[in-house]
């Protein structure tokens, strides 16, 4: 409402006992009004879109369905054309000290198995107003997890035994520079019914955990309220000779499914 719009108020409020005019003596002053007014928060549009992604990034997906259509059509993984069968968690936890909005722990699984986690990591989520290159859009920041907390995870049990409780997460300990993955921040934009996240770059270059060889890495990765597209790939940045990820850069198509369930056909954990 405007301050003239605010002046203009007849100076008695319904229920107030008074009736007079607004000339009357037991009428309010406006600046009195106005003192009145509650102020009101509106949240800006980037705060919306963290808000409404966050609410889908989160819980199970699995690919079970994309390995069976592989299967039937010949494709092996890796080399062969397919994909391997890759359950994904997404859980939201605490992360004290810091300044984001939202944090997630993201594991991911090998063969729809709980004891099968090949990758963990934890995403520090911020909105972004007008970002130079992407408007109004929220970031990813993506670390890696310390040696004890990885631990701490296995012994709380995977999946079934996770709690908030397990792993308290500090911002000095587990955001600290050294964790985070150098410019591989996802930065997710809407786009109709699906959020849609890239990279600033086409690709980036870095040192891989297990050969410990320069590897250039693509990413992008798709959103919809029932399912996640992961489209990582990466290759030796020396001999361009593939690494991981799908060869023919078919993204990985995870279905949504419920937490108790391990594939998209509805499988218990084995």
């Amino acid at each position: 409402m405007s301050f003239a719009a605010l002046l203009a108020l007849p100076a008695f409020c319904p229920g107030s006992g008074l009736s007079g005019p607004a000339t009357s003596r037991a009428a309010r002053a406006p600046s009195m009004i106005l003192r009145d007014v509650p102020s009101v928060r509106v949240p800006s549009s980037s705060s919306r879109l963290c808000d409404s992604l966050l609410e889908h990034f989160a819980g199970h997906f699995d690919n079970h369905a994309q390995v069976a259509a592989n299967e039937a059509a010949g494709l092996a993984p890796r080399h062969g054309g397919g994909h391997e069968h890759i359950h994904c968690t997404l859980r939201p936890v605490p992360v004290h000290g810091t300044r984001a909005d939202a944090h997630v722990l993201a594991s991911y699984y090998f063969d729809g198995q709980p004891g099968s986690v090949f990758r963990e990591r934890l995403y520090a989520f911020d909105a972004l107003p007008a970002d130079p290159q992407f408007g109004t859009c929220v970031r990813m920041a993506i670390y890696k997890l310390r040696p004890p907390v990885t631990a701490q995870l296995r012994a709380a049990g995977g999946v079934a035994g996770y709690s908030a409780d397990d792993v308290a997460f500090t911002a000095a300990a587990d955001l600290a520079d050294d964790l985070h993955v150098p410019g591989a921040d996802v930065f997710w934009r809407r786009s109709g019914e699906r959020f849609e996240g890239h990279m600033r770059s086409d690709a980036i270059t870095i040192v891989s955990e297990r050969s410990g060889r320069p590897m250039v890495v693509r990413d992008d990765v798709t959103l919809w309220s029932d399912a996640l597209w992961v489209n990582d790939r990466g290759h030796d940045a020396a001999t361009g000779e593939y690494v991981y990820g799908n060869i023919r850069g078919v993204p990985y198509k995870l279905a949504r499914v419920a937490d108790d369930h391990w594939t998209a056909s509805g499988a218990g954990p084995l």
